[in-house]
């Protein structure tokens, strides 16, 4: 071996050494973490796809926060990027069937780790029941820190970008305008696919509200107004409003061609008051049924002469707020999930005050993890807000 490929070896061997003695802890460990990790729907082969298809892996989802790795590592080639020496909470992956343990390592050891397995940022997660989105599956997963929550989020394998519908509707919210005894899904019905999410389990005990549930939908022809939003995109509603009382938001003749009950769209337009409202956003009359009203932020880039690729809307009804939703280009993730964008989190625009006490979000997150072929969109950064 020459002098000059020395030192390179040296770091290769030591770094090999390093993961072989956390495995080696891991085999130490008890089983358990906070639920293993589920196995991955078998992919369909029922239909075709319309837009391009990712390659096809087995995974699993796991939840990503992209404040505790380096962006290098989500996203793209490997690099040393940890700063300080600080000890991060990893969720230590290991075994068939998989076990999973929240430890503590150096973030230069958590970054060899998630090279050599499948663990990921930590603490563990618990999962809500998944549901088939295109050729893969989506799922609601949280990270709770004893009784408070790190991340609440969507989390998405690879495999769902390919495979989803193009018809414009699933006829879930469909108004027989011209009273002709039968609904045209071009013009009769909302243009849009929804997967109703529940919370994990151990989310609703430990934390409790407000969030309550969550709802995917799938716009494969985007939505008004079409000159910003008609794109395929994913809007993704964490809800704070009672599932019934957002299902029982009705259709009708009203809300222009969003089908809305005219009591329903009434009730939705009513004002939030300033101090409950997030700062610059307004009413942007964009009540749907099944959903509610869209407050939208001016002052976003997609207002503001650039395309969407992702935003952030908050949602009302009854002058209070009642979802926050994370809107997202099919394309965009597809290019954060090839490594071609770089994963994003961003500060939320807050209100002064909160009506309902409880742990609310101040950042939002979309990363994908490599070594797990996952997509994750998640609100972060949970602060405790007293009723006021």
């Amino acid at each position: 071996m020459s002098i000059t490929t020395a030192p390179r070896a040296r770091r290769v061997f030591a770094a090999a050494a390093a993961v072989a003695g956390l495995l080696t802890l891991a085999a130490q460990l008890p089983d358990g973490g906070s639920s293993p990790a589920p196995a991955a729907a078998p992919a369909r082969a029922d239909h075709h796809h319309a837009v391009g298809e990712p390659a096809r892996t087995t995974v699993a989802p796991p939840p990503l926060d992209p404040r505790t790795v380096p962006v290098a590592f989500v996203a793209g080639p490997q690099r040393s990027g940890a700063k300080g020496d600080a000890p991060l909470d990893v969720c230590l992956v290991l075994g068939r069937p998989e076990k999973e343990r929240t430890v503590k390592l150096p973030p230069a050891a958590a970054e060899r780790l998630y090279r050599a397995t499948r663990s990921y940022p930590g603490p563990c997660a618990d999962y809500g029941p998944p549901k088939r989105l295109g050729d893969g599956t989506v799922r609601i997963y949280s990270q709770l820190a004893g009784d408070r929550p790190v991340s609440l989020g969507f989390v998405l394998d690879r495999r769902a970008l390919g495979g989803l519908p193009t018809e414009p509707t699933d006829g879930a919210h469909c108004y027989d305008v011209d009273g002709d005894g039968t609904t045209d899904p071009a013009t009769e019905c909302v243009h849009e696919h929804e997967y109703l999410l529940d919370l994990p389990q151990r989310f609703r005990d430990v934390v409790g509200g407000p969030f309550q549930w969550a709802m995917l939908n799938w716009d494969p022809r985007g939505h008004a107004p079409a000159e910003i939003y008609g794109v395929p995109h994913f809007d993704l509603h964490f809800y704070l409003q009672d599932r019934a009382e957002t299902a029982a938001i009705g259709t009708g003749p009203c809300g222009g061609g969003n089908l809305v009950d005219c009591a329903d769209y009434a009730e939705a337009r009513l004002p939030v008051p300033a101090r409950y409202l997030p700062a610059d956003y307004l009413d942007i009359d964009a009540v749907v049924p099944g959903m509610g009203n869209h407050l939208g932020d001016p002052t976003a880039p997609e207002f503001n002469g650039q395309p969407f690729t992702h935003t952030f809307m908050y949602g009302a009804y009854g002058g209070d707020i009642t979802f926050y939703e994370p809107m997202i280009t099919r394309a965009w993730l597809a290019d954060l999930a090839a490594g071609r964008v770089e994963p994003s989190c961003r500060p939320l625009k807050l209100p002064a005050a909160w009506k309902e006490a409880g742990w609310y979000p101040t950042s939002y997150c979309m990363s994908y993890r490599a070594n797990r072929q996952e997509i994750t969109v998640s609100l972060t950064d949970f602060v405790s807000r007293p009723a006021s």
